[in-house]
């Protein structure tokens, strides 16, 4: 087994998160993640979030356990690692190939077709919103601080089914996060 995982220790939801990285291949995590019950939207560019409350499910799908420093060399060794500073623009280009595959002309600012991976936060500025539809004909769940970002997402979310269904896909499935222009 070549998937480890270091100490819940960044609160967020109420619990603390820790990371899970393998020192192979993504392929290789998905699986562990799958085995240990992680869902897919914990995945996040090269490793996925877990809840303190998953360790037992972790320790029987045969994560290693590791320090912070040492997940850390060991994902550097891995070639997997996404930096940090690298991270904004590994976004942008999965949101820009979600949105060509989907046939979206505007690319919103995170994007994801799909279960796999989570898209950022909903920031807090005017007219930015958040949405998440895991079902095709399930009701998406939309964030946003005010009505202006409520109607963007209505509207963006309607204009992504037509284009899902016109795909052959019984509506649209993923997450989107946006904000106005002058905020991006």
């Amino acid at each position: 087994m070549t998937v480890f995982a270091d100490t819940p220790r960044w609160p967020r939801h109420g619990t603390v998160w820790g990371h899970l990285v393998s020192d192979r291949s993504l392929e290789e995590l998905h699986e562990a993640a799958a085995r240990a019950g992680l869902p897919p939207r914990a995945f996040d560019l090269d490793h996925y979030d877990w809840p303190a409350s998953a360790r037992e499910d972790l320790e029987a799908a045969g994560v290693s356990f590791v320090g912070d420093r040492e997940l850390t060399r060991i994902l550097l060794r891995s070639g997997l690692r996404v930096k940090l500073s690298e991270r904004p623009a590994a976004r942008a280009r999965r949101s820009a190939e979600h949105a060509a595959a989907l046939g979206l002309d505007q690319v919103p600012r995170d994007l994801i077709v799909g279960l796999l991976g989570h898209v950022d936060p909903l920031p807090e500025v005017p007219g930015a919103f958040r949405f998440t539809r895991d079902r095709p004909h399930g009701r998406a769940r939309i964030e946003a601080h005010d009505a202006e970002g409520r109607r963007a997402a209505e509207r963006l979310l309607q204009r992504v089914d037509l284009l899902a269904r016109a795909a052959g896909e019984e509506g649209f499935v993923g997450q989107v996060m946006d904000a106005p222009a002058a905020h991006r």
